[in-house]
């Protein structure tokens, strides 16, 4: 398939995301999961969690129920494999009902939107996307940070230090992929021309073409054919296509570009939800932040928790979690909501003309830290791995400075 038939309109997500209108039927008890392993924290030990731009938020003492919409059985969402497993969300008193589309993105932001599902695990550019067109949404917290790999052909991977080595460079991309979109706005600052047609790039009407393509196959198969320079490739897109390709490495991560962390999956609720359901969103965050432990102090256990949940093979796992050999794992698991870069990542969209609406703090008061503050001192209040708790909590003080 030529390149130019693999391309896509960037406003394919927003239109078929207006047309999705099917659920699948299929239903999933994430706190159906077998206990094993489970600490001895319950809700009921809480201590009165507080934040300090808002009131006390405490969990309810009854079981409680809370809806969410998965995208199939992707590895990214680590935090909630791990609380499943191993029972956290029954500690805590909440039954966590999933739904699962196969239809991704376009599927689940209406069901999400309109109030049908509770919580959606992935992606800050949907999110973004309908906050922009004027959709009543909150991000309350994250999933994956970073996350984003940029793969070349192995000969080039040392190439690309500083922004003038990106001139006159054709990249194959994909729509739902963030790294791409900060590197795109990096560039711009440092005084390139940005582009969105290979031949731009050809005739000198820019210095860098960014080219969507419609999926990191077709990206990596684009990259290996000499179609394009490089790709953007997430979820483990580096060591899925690169680390046993011989012809194609990644050549760095966009953290390390442009020199800071950028938001890759969120967690966002509807404003009903939101209002309605602080207790329950809290007790999801403590089992979530749990899990964050046992990621950073239990890896082989964390790794057999994904496959099982996954069905990916171990090597896998281990790769795209914690790395393996001289593949360094891209994503990092944090539930950290991130305000300030979410809102630098909004401004990254309006500028790149992902955006229409030009307000670029119109983000703002769709976010919310107070959930994930009260989660961290509620945890802390409990007197378990205390440590590890203010750890997360002096980096949520630096993350979160936007007071919402």
């Amino acid at each position: 398939m030529a390149l130019h038939d693999q391309m896509i309109s960037r406003r394919s997500f927003i239109a078929s995301g207006a047309m999705a209108v099917a659920v699948v039927g299929a239903s999933a008890m994430l706190a159906g999961c077998s206990n094993a392993g489970s600490k001895s924290a319950s809700a009921s030990a809480s201590a009165s969690a507080s934040s300090a731009s808002g009131p006390a938020i405490t969990p309810n003492s009854a079981v409680e129920e809370l809806n969410t919409v998965l995208l199939g059985k992707d590895a990214k969402i680590a935090c909630i494999i791990v609380a499943s497993q191993r029972g956290y969300y029954t500690d805590e008193k909440l039954t966590v009902n999933t739904q699962v589309v196969s239809g991704g993105f376009p599927e689940a932001m209406p069901m999400l939107s309109d109030g049908t599902v509770d919580v959606l695990l992935f992606g800050s550019i949907p999110t973004c996307t309908y906050v922009g067109q004027g959709d009543d949404l909150v991000i309350f917290g994250g999933t994956v940070t970073d996350g984003s790999e940029c793969v070349t052909l192995a000969e080039n991977k040392d190439k690309y230090k500083k922004a003038e080595d990106f001139k006159g460079k054709k990249i194959a991309c994909f729509r739902m992929e963030t790294g791409h979109m900060v590197t795109k706005s990096w560039l711009r600052s440092q005084g390139l021309k940005i582009g969105d047609k290979p031949e731009q790039v050809d005739n000198g009407e820019a210095d860098v073409a960014f080219i969507l393509l419609e999926n990191s196959a077709a990206e990596a198969a684009a990259v290996e054919n000499g179609e394009v320079d490089m790709c953007f490739l997430n979820s483990g897109g580096g060591y899925q296509f690169a680390y046993n390709n011989p012809k194609l490495a990644v050549a760095f991560r966009p953290n390390e570009l442009i020199g800071k962390e950028f938001p890759c999956c969120r967690q966002s609720t509807n404003r009903t939800a939101f209002e309605e359901k602080k207790s329950q969103l809290l007790k999801f965050e403590i089992a979530n932040v749990r899990a964050m432990y046992d990621i950073a102090n239990d890896q082989e256990g964390v790794i057999k928790d994904i496959m099982a949940y996954s069905g990916q093979p171990e090597e896998y796992c281990r790769a795209i979690t914690y790395g393996l050999n001289d593949y360094v794992a891209a994503m990092k698991f944090e539930m950290d909501p991130q305000t300030d870069a979410v809102k630098d990542f909004y401004a990254d969209m309006v500028d790149n003309g992902d955006i229409q609406n030009p307000d670029k703090e119109l983000i703002v008061k769709h976010m919310d830290s107070t959930i994930y503050k009260a989660a961290l001192d509620t945890l802390i209040a409990r007197g378990e791995n205390v440590d590890f708790y203010k750890g997360l909590l002096a980096k949520y003080e630096k993350n979160n400075t936007l007071g919402v």
